[in-house]
């Protein structure tokens, strides 16, 4: 553009002073065309170095642009390594955490094992207690007395009503059902009237129960609430009587059952207990407080 101007502002100078009659090249257009010429170069000049320094700018806009992109594949690497490491060392805290889980849960094991066994040595010495003064009082011989009372048979001994019911109830507690079932039986054979002896029917009822015997719980069941009128397991007797009628497939009798339990003891656990399970089957039932 620039270039285009100096030869028109030349040519314009050249017309003018062609168009002076027989003056010939003045010395001032010659100078005004020398300055323009040396004008000329200088704009040469320095758009070459525009040209060069832009080419520079560019140069280092690209290696600006190159180290940039080198900078951010370097930090993609370290991130990615960064995150591989980090996910290593999850798995092998998870791997930690999981193997103290599992120690911790055998120690459990171990330790409810070993319960379990002091208790079944505990039941073990109780009996032989038991027996060991049992066959004492039928070896010692019978002293004095009427003629014949040597020949009599002495009474057995009786069992500490603490120690069997405890040792039946440990059994219970432990799983051994059918262990439960003999000393409850016994406690109540020896200690039918006491505080406790509803609720070794109800146990024994219980055990038959959790053994899958359902026709023989109910019958203990019944025993319970027939033979203990005030004792303090008649709401859990009829609750376990009606859930072993329903295992039974006797549908409606053990509907009946919880309903009368919810009528009887509104407010007890039991009751709510029988309320969940009518309701599973679609019946309803009133709330506590007949709500």
């Amino acid at each position: 553009m620039k270039k285009h101007f100096c030869f028109a502002f030349l040519s314009a100078c050249l017309w003018l002073a062609g168009a002076q009659p027989a003056l010939g090249v003045s010395k001032e257009i010659l100078q005004i065309m020398q300055q323009l010429d040396t004008l000329q170069q200088m704009l040469l000049t320095l758009q070459k170095t525009v040209d060069t320094q832009r080419g520079e700018v560019r140069a280092l806009i690209a290696q600006a642009d190159d180290s940039v992109s080198k900078m951010k594949a370097t930090t993609a690497d370290l991130q990615k390594a960064t995150e591989q490491n980090l996910a290593s060392t999850n798995v092998r805290f998870d791997a930690m955490t999981s193997q103290v889980q599992a120690l911790s849960e055998s120690l459990e094991e171990v330790k409810a094992r070993l319960a379990k066994l002091s208790d079944q040595v505990a039941q073990t010495q109780n009996i032989i207690q038991t027996l060991n003064a049992a066959a004492q009082a039928s070896a010692k011989p019978a002293t004095g007395g009427a003629p014949g009372a040597a020949d009599a048979k002495p009474a057995p001994a009786v069992p500490d009503a603490d120690t069997v019911y405890k040792s039946a109830l440990s059994s219970y507690n432990g799983g051994q059902y059918q262990l439960a079932v003999q000393a409850f039986q016994e406690y109540l054979q020896y200690y039918g009237s006491t505080d406790l002896a509803s609720n070794a029917q109800f146990y024994i009822g219980d055990c038959y129960y959790n053994q899958g015997n359902y026709a023989q719980a109910v019958e203990e069941y019944n025993k319970c609430l027939e033979r203990y009128p005030n004792g303090n397991k008649l709401a859990a007797a009829q609750l376990k009587k009606g859930y072993a009628l329903l295992e039974l497939g006797q549908k409606q009798a053990g509907i009946r059952e919880l309903r009368s339990l919810v009528q009887r003891y509104p407010n007890a656990r039991e009751a709510d207990l029988a309320r969940q399970r009518l309701r599973k089957l679609g019946v309803a039932v009133p709330g506590r407080g007949g709500r």
